[in-house]
């Protein structure tokens, strides 16, 4: 979860407790760039900045994990998503595209608090895994809680469809993908988050942290059951930009995860 774009520093004053850098804008405050490989890759994230020690082995609650032997919940509910819709606002943050959102009103309720979305990005292949596989592509919309900072992000697996395309990823695609690092997307087209998601009433819940640095274990993770579709070229488009962005999984150490009935 990442953005390098200053307007949101208003968005993170609520949270500067919580690290306010770290929630949306983490390489704003790191001496030296986090990637996916090599020596400053995901197995080093916790050594390159010591506001990044979270991300060390050491940490018990990190994302993502492997979904597997989930324990019914009959008290989870439906989502209560509000969304509404916005102009196309893409940037690419040299780790991941991201669509930025400015107070849409779009929201979500989830166990007593109400969360408001700041932005979503997406993650080639996924970084969750259902039963030990990936799926193609994960799409993370992450809301806040703005009395705390707290973060919940809904997370979306897509799935390479033969004979099915996204509407809602082809948006985006046409209104053009920013190939390089600092590259913005603009336009008046408008798009609409929830026709990204699928069923907001089969979920997997746990509570984990960020998947990019510094990994903060501020976030209860709503991981949708059912896949959404997306073509072979859509998802090019999105690899040939991100390549391969997704952090390794990370030990479970006995947290509990949820599931719908």
């Amino acid at each position: 979860m990442y953005n390098k774009n200053s307007k949101w520093m208003k968005s993170l004053a609520v949270a500067a407790a919580f690290t306010a850098a770290g929630i949306l804008g983490q390489a704003n405050a790191a001496s030296v760039p986090f990637l996916y490989t090599g020596d400053n890759g995901p197995g080093y994230w916790g050594q390159l900045n010591p506001a990044w020690s979270a991300c060390a082995a050491s940490s018990t609650q990190q994302s993502p994990i492997n979904i597997d032997d989930a324990k019914q919940d009959d008290s989870l509910e439906k989502l209560e998503l509000h969304t509404y819709p916005t102009t196309i606002h893409l940037i690419n943050t040299g780790h991941n595209v991201e669509q930025e959102y400015e107070h849409t009103g779009t929201s979500v309720y989830f166990e007593g608090l109400d969360y408001e979305l700041l932005q979503f990005h997406f993650h080639t292949f996924s970084e969750h895994t259902i039963d030990d596989k990936h799926a193609a592509m994960e799409m993370h919309s992450v809301f806040q809680e703005p009395a705390s900072g707290k973060l919940l992000v809904i997370g979306t697996l897509y799935k390479i469809s033969d004979n099915k395309s996204s509407a809602f990823l082809q948006t985006l695609i046409d209104a053009g993908l920013p190939a390089k690092d600092g590259d913005t997307t603009v336009t008046n087209t408008a798009i609409d988050l929830k026709d990204g998601l699928t069923k907001t009433d089969a979920y997997y819940t746990y509570a984990g942290s960020l998947t990019t640095p510094p990994c903060s274990e501020i976030v209860t993770w709503v991981v949708q059951k059912k896949k959404a579709k997306m073509s072979a070229s859509q998802f090019q488009a999105f690899r040939d930009i991100m390549g391969n962005n997704f952090r390794p999984l990370q030990k479970t150490n006995g947290r509990v995860i949820r599931v719908t009935k």
